[in-house]
Order: structure tokens, then C-alpha cells, then sequence
């Protein structure tokens, strides 16, 4: 497995949390690195993430990957879906220099005190993920997905970890009741799209309202803009973004 340096080593005095927000990198910090590899998890945290959003898909063997499309044809050109390939299979891929890394060799190198959330892509990914991500990092880990069924059912049998739902532009089909219905019970966080303000502000302006009072974290993604969030930040506990520079005082 290539390194790039300990995460440990890091400046955790660069990495503070600024007013409450917390500053996630994008599948670390794409707008310098190739998404989802080791070297762009590493570089957001040097340039003071306080911690990734990844994305976990699994291979044909039953491996975790962090990968966010369900083939390579994006990233490599090549039209092939990451469950057909083993493991093996996809390592002979690579993105340049970089190789799509396992969900194990990320909690192996991940630094104490940082946050993790974990998109979980697929339904057959969530346990795995969960039991194995417990077991090798101590600190905090927030597992997410658009399957909200699957999210149901892992909040079920693991009501002492930290569940969220992810939403895209879509909600706005949802009733009031049906998306404010999904928060009634041991739910953490809602992810919701910056975009979505700009679709109906006053919408959007509610639902952060609405959720803060319940007591939901809000995770806002992507903000690739400090203006996007100034005038809401007293509701936002989570940044996802790709430039994680932007929020580094």
C-alpha cells in the first residue's frame, strides 16, 4: 500500500473547529488530488480538515471500497462496474499514481480526534461497514445514504451510533410530514444539498429551522462557497466540501 506520511503526525492545532462547523473534506480535497484516494483524504487534513466524507461500495469478493460511482467509466474511461471486479481486479486500475483504497487501509492510517462520514452506496455495504469501521476507529463516524430504508434498518440494530439521511434536489417532492416523519427516532444528522436554497429559499430556510429545533445535526453539501453558508452557519454543524481551504481560518 503506498504511504504518504502518518496521519498522526499531523498539526491538529491547524485542524481546530471553527465556531461549531465542522469542516468535512469531499472525498478529501478533490480540487487538488484525484477523489477518494489516500493522498486526497491526507491533504485535506495538512490543509485543516476536521475530517472526510467518503463513499463505500463493495467489491465481488465482499471488499469495502471507496469509490463514489458504481463504475469506472467517470474516472478511468472504462466501462466496468465495481461489483463485477474483485477486489484484485480493481487494484490493477489506477487513477494516475493512486489506487482505489479499501475502507481498512483508510481506518488504518485515520487520525485520532477527526470526523468521519462514511456514504454508504449500497445496501450490501452498510453492515460491513459499520462493524468494521467500530472496530478500528474510536472516534467519530457518521454513516449516511440516500437508501433510506437500509439507514432504517442499520439505526435499528445499532441505536447507539450516529445515523443520517441524505437528500438531493428530490426533497422537494417529499410532503412536510413524509421528510419530518424520518427524523422521529434515532436519527443524527440530515445531509441536505446547498443547492437545494437555491431551488426555494424559503423552503430550505424551514427545513433548517425545523430540524434544528428537533435536534438534528445539518450537514450541508457541497458548499464550495464561504457565502453560501454565512448568513445560516448558526445552523450548520457540517461543511462538505470540496476546497477545504475555503473554511480554514
Amino acid at each position: 500500500m503506498r504511504k504518504y506520511g502518518s496521519y498522526s503526525n499531523l498539526d491538529n492545532d491547524k485542524c481546530i473547529r471553527r465556531k461549531g462547523m465542522i469542516i468535512l473534506g469531499h472525498r478529501g480535497i478533490p480540487v487538488l488530488c484525484s477523489e477518494n484516494t489516500l493522498r486526497s483524504f491526507l491533504e485535506a487534513f495538512r490543509y485543516g480538515a476536521d475530517g472526510i466524507e467518503t463513499d463505500v461500495r463493495l467489491t465481488k469478493d465482499g471488499v469495502p471500497v471507496l469509490i463514489h460511482d458504481d463504475n469506472l467509466e467517470r474516472l478511468l474511461g472504462v466501462d466496468v462496474k465495481i461489483g463485477d471486479l474483485t477486489f484484485p481486479e480493481l487494484r490493477s486500475y489506477r487513477i494516475g499514481e493512486e489506487t482505489i483504497p479499501t475502507l481498512a487501509e483508510l481506518l488504518q492510517q485515520f487520525p485520532g480526534g477527526k470526523c468521519l462520514n462514511l456514504e454508504i452506496k449500497e445496501a450490501g455495504a452498510g453492515e460491513i461497514s459499520v462493524e468494521m469501521s467500530q472496530k478500528m476507529y474510536e472516534g467519530e463516524i457518521i454513516y449516511s445514504s440516500f437508501n433510506h430504508e437500509m439507514i432504517n434498518e442499520l439505526k435499528h440494530k445499532y441505536p447507539n451510533l450516529k445515523f443520517g439521511y441524505l437528500f438531493d434536489e428530490t426533497a422537494l417532492n417529499m410532503t412536510m410530514d413524509e421528510f419530518f416523519s424520518l427524523f422521529k427516532e434515532n436519527t443524527f444528522s440530515a445531509h441536505i444539498p446547498i443547492g437545494l436554497r437555491r431551488y426555494d429559499e424559503k423552503l430550505f430556510q424551514m427545513m433548517l429551522n425545523e430540524l434544528h429545533k428537533m435536534g438534528i445535526k445539518i450537514a450541508l453539501w457541497t458548499v464550495d462557497s464561504k457565502s453560501d453558508v454565512e448568513d445560516i452557519k448558526e445552523f450548520v454543524d457540517y461543511v462538505i466540501t470540496n476546497d477545504v481551504r475555503l473554511f480554514v481560518e
